[in-house]
């Protein structure tokens, strides 16, 4: 007779589960995790989802073209970390006697301020702006 410690045809137990067969049902999913992942065409969105993703939305003013201003927070210990002053932007709709139309603008509070004083038409020949674009 053999000895225990030597592997051969050994009768199995119908009830307990092939190790063998375990082992290789493990490595086959860890394998698949190791799959190719999808190329960026794949991953690409479509249609109208694809128009607005490569939309940057800026932070600036249409009118003045005020924007984002770095600065520095300045700690008790005098430690400097910068950070971004961003302006206080409104998206607003503004009636144009010259086009008779309404426009939908995105401005500043200040600026807000300036149409309110002077008028959209003239604020916006100030600095420059087609209204016709909005």
């Amino acid at each position: 007779a053999l000895a225990p410690s030597c592997r051969g045809s050994t009768p199995r137990d119908p009830g307990l589960p092939d190790m063998r067969l375990l082992l290789l049902c493990a490595l086959a999913l860890g394998c698949s995790a190791f799959a190719p992942l999808p190329s960026k065409q794949q991953l690409r969105p479509t249609g109208r989802a694809a128009a607005a993703s490569s939309i940057q939305m800026l932070r600036v003013c249409d009118i003045t073209g005020k924007k984002a201003n770095n600065a520095n927070r300045v700690t008790f210990s005098n430690k400097h970390n910068a950070y971004w002053q961003y302006p206080n932007l409104q998206t607003k709709k503004f009636f144009s006697p010259k086009l008779d139309r309404t426009v939908k603008l995105k401005v500043a509070t200040s600026t807000i301020r300036t149409i309110r004083k002077l008028g959209l038409d003239e604020t916006a020949a100030k600095y420059g702006v087609d209204l016709a674009k909005f």
